[in-house]
């Protein structure tokens, strides 16, 4: 049996690109799969796919489980390694002679993104993000084949390596059905509009609270969940909260994954305000708009590359400018105008059903898998 092993020294188990998506997938048609990453549960088997704990390591110590990656792919002789952050490329000329097929899954713009981190000094950011990119489409070199989320992402590289697949962010359509949503939040008879994800300023947290300042008490309320960027940040978002907005902002905390579509399916519209800049003005497939239409919500999003097009075609929501202006027009368009909010989930459902979910995009990557293990055995295990 081909052994294939996902590494990531950044995201969780429960990542639902990594675990919830890729890994399962390869599992069901029968690849002998395990995904390491940290944790501080034990091992576990969960739907096929073994969960291998790392230690848990702050950001500048990440580079303290190389040692334990090495001693794992030495245990497992895995036929596959497929890595998921930037930070695991300087692993794999060490990797290269050991492992017969190796993957590189570029989820990000990734120069984009180290250009907005807002811990590396803003003087530096612009020869860092040059630096990283030189480094990524070097090392990206080694591999035999990369796996993004937009067809743009490919730009970031050179000519190696040659097999390549743009796998989107769709979600699994069948997660969100029959969902019985949380009750105490379902029950506001306001318009209920949600975000759950990273909360920062790119991603537009303080903006929902601006728009969120703007409207009466009696006409929406904000739920507001995911991981803050900074301590510092939560404590702002916490005290403008405080405030003044607890009355229409819910902080919920950090969502766990098998809990969000419960989330989800309590409210009306789910809310993406990314602020125009480098990080998001190039194509992007926003995940949790597509969950957010899976669970039959109205679309409330920034019109950028990858957004703004989707929600006109499928009819689903609005796509308005970026900044508070553009979304305080969007929000008071849909207290407006309350009855086609639910037409728009209905269009948004729809089309994830049809077009946007992991149903129906799974079969790229196990095409993408029978031609990157060609050759390989596939009846006995490497261990």
């Amino acid at each position: 049996m081909t052994v294939v092993l996902h590494i990531s020294v950044v995201h969780p188990h429960d990542d639902e690109r990594i675990f919830g998506r890729e890994c399962r997938a390869l599992a069901n048609v029968g690849y002998d799969v395990s995904y390491l990453a940290p944790d501080d549960k034990p091992f576990a088997e969960i739907d096929g796919v073994r969960l291998l704990p790392l230690p848990r390591r702050s950001r500048t110590t990440r580079w303290l489980d190389y040692r334990e990656i090495v001693a794992e792919v030495r245990h497992l002789r895995p036929h596959v390694v497929h890595v998921h952050d930037p930070e695991l490329l300087t692993l794999l000329p060490r990797l290269r002679r050991a492992v017969p097929r190796l993957v590189y899954d570029m989820h990000e713009y990734v120069p984009q993104q180290v250009a907005a981190k807002p811990y590396i000094p803003a003087r530096l950011r612009p020869a860092a993000a040059r630096a990283v990119g030189v480094a990524q489409r070097s090392l990206a070199r080694w591999t035999d084949a990369v796996v993004t989320v937009t067809e743009a992402q490919f730009d970031a590289l050179g000519a190696k390596p040659a097999l390549r697949l743009a796998l989107p962010n769709y979600p699994r359509a069948a997660r969100f059905a029959g969902v019985e949503p949380v009750a105490e939040l379902a029950a506001d008879p306001r318009l209920k509009l949600i975000y759950i994800g990273s909360l920062s300023r790119t991603r537009g947290c303080l903006l929902m609270l601006d728009v969120m300042k703007r409207l009466e008490p009696g006409e929406a309320v904000l739920y507001l969940g995911g991981v803050f960027a900074s301590e510092e940040f939560e404590a702002e978002v916490a005290t403008r909260v405080d405030v003044g907005l607890a009355d229409r902002v819910v902080l919920l905390g950090r969502i766990p994954q098998p809990e969000l579509p419960r989330y989800l399916a309590a409210a009306d519209v789910v809310w993406s305000p990314s602020l125009a800049g480098p990080q998001y003005d190039l194509p992007t497939v926003d995940t949790k708009i597509f969950e957010g239409m899976a669970s039959r919500l109205a679309v409330l999003a920034t019109d950028l590359p990858g957004r703004g097009e989707i929600v006109r075609l499928e009819e689903c929501g609005l796509a308005v400018s970026s900044g508070m202006d553009g979304h305080l027009m969007g929000v008071r368009r849909l207290l407006a105008n309350r009855r086609e909010v639910g037409a728009m989930g209905e269009r948004g459902r729809a089309a994830v059903r049809e077009r946007y979910s992991w149903e129906v995009a799974q079969r790229h990557l196990v095409d993408f898998y029978a031609r990157l293990c060609k050759g390989l055995p596939r009846g006995t295990s490497a261990r």
